[in-house]
């Protein structure tokens, strides 16, 4: 038998170990943010103005703020008279008393000997620069609050919060906003024999999971902290799982059963909640979901790097999306597979293949790499997309469901 009988007493299918790790959390509650925090996370409430925009009459464009008839002298003032005029920048608070605004183009700027400096206009149609000519009362000025009033709807709740909506909401002269909470995630790695520098040695290993880990759920919204590194012992594993605060750990190595594995002993003494205890799934069959009993969830996979990764996809990714209030896909992207894939290890397991993908006017087509074995960890490197091959299929000319290489849904093409 692959995996543990503990807590559910049986392998879950692949579609249903995702459906599970998805369904059964819920998203986190909304938390201020600094702008500087934000980028990634979903609004948690809609993002609105604070104050009138402009909050005063501003400069639509560079140019000079004039009162009355020109020709106009100019100096830095705060307030006009007629026949004066002042710089200014676009939306800049415009002096009290300024009929109009005339942009640089239109301007004709004289300085003279005794230090003065006046301004007059080019007529529109001729460039030629006329004393006669001046502005239409209240041209070039942007009037208070007519870009939006305070309370204006910028952007909707879940709206992604990208640097963009960051721009936009510190434009508005906004410091911080709410967010739905992004999860905290932290990564223990099991195993005293893994070195974690330089070039494998003395029979060891690189640990090829710490630095992995962490950016993948970055990747997904979450927060990752920097991997921790533990050997696998019953008192050890027992206080990094009860002391870790984080909403989700994951754990790799340790998921085999027998007696040398600590983590699931540890699970049961911790009375946990059994979500998923091994998936049909090749490659990362004993992978397990937990929700322990303060609410933390913990995820275990296997040490194997590409099993891992599958493990990743399969539990890690939708756990992470329900937490973060990601929309969910209605209808995956399909491909035609150009080759035959690897078969799985067992004949109801559903094959994750990662894939190079290639379009074409009939549509999406997915070419497989290997997904276990020595070069398997090239093919997940330099994938485009993880096929979802079921039980049965996996040969050329099937069609397969496709997700990213981060586990999320590619959403079909129109």
């Amino acid at each position: 038998m692959r995996v543990s009988t503990y807590g559910l007493q049986g392998v879950l299918p692949w579609a249903q170990a995702r459906h599970v790790a998805q369904s059964s959390a819920h998203p986190l509650p909304a938390a201020q943010a600094r702008l500087d925090e934000s980028v990634g996370s979903l609004l948690a409430r809609e993002l609105v103005t604070v104050m009138d925009d402009p909050s005063v009459d501003s400069a639509a464009e560079d140019g000079f703020a004039v009162c009355g008839a020109g020709p106009w002298r100019v100096d830095d003032l705060d307030a006009l008279t007629p026949g004066w005029a002042t710089p200014v920048s676009r939306r800049m608070p415009l002096p009290r008393h300024a009929d109009a605004v005339v942009v640089v183009e239109a301007a004709v700027v004289e300085e003279h000997a005794d230090g003065s400096v006046t301004m007059l206009m080019r007529d529109a149609l001729s460039g030629v620069p006329d004393e006669g000519v001046r502005p239409d009362l209240g041209a070039g000025i942007l009037r208070e609050a007519s870009v939006s009033s305070a309370g204006t709807a910028l952007a909707p709740m879940g709206t992604a919060v990208t640097p963009a909506l960051v721009s936009l909401a510190a434009s508005r002269g906004l410091d911080s906003i709410e967010i739905v909470r992004p999860p905290v995630v932290g990564t223990l790695i099991l195993g005293s024999s893994l070195l974690d520098h330089g070039l494998p040695r003395n029979g060891r290993v690189r640990d090829a999971l710490g630095a992995a880990i962490p950016a993948f759920v970055g990747a997904l919204g979450a927060r990752g902290n920097p991997a921790v590194r533990a050997p696998d012992t019953l008192e050890l594993l027992t206080g990094e799982i009860d002391d870790a605060n984080v909403d989700v750990l994951i754990t790799t190595g340790s998921t085999a059963p027998g007696p040398d594995n600590h983590l699931r002993g540890v699970l049961r003494d911790l009375n946990v909640r059994w979500l998923v205890d091994g998936v049909s799934v090749t490659p990362g069959s004993q992978m397990l979901l937990a929700r322990l009993v303060d609410g933390r969830f913990l995820v275990g996979l296997p040490g194997e790097p590409t099993a891992a990764l599958a493990g990743l996809i399969t539990l890690v990714s939708p756990l992470i999306s329900t937490l973060c209030d990601r929309p969910r896909v209605d209808r995956r992207r399909s491909a035609v597979l150009m080759e035959d894939t690897q078969p799985a290890d067992y004949a109801d397991d559903t094959a994750l293949v990662p894939v190079a993908m290639e379009s074409s006017a009939a549509g999406t087509q997915a070419r497989p790499f290997p997904m276990t074995g020595p070069d398997g960890q090239i093919g997940w490197a330099t994938a485009d997309a993880i096929a979802i091959v079921p039980p049965g299929a996996g040969f050329r000319g099937d069609v397969v469901d496709l997700v990213d290489v981060y586990g999320r849904d590619l959403p079909a093409l129109p």
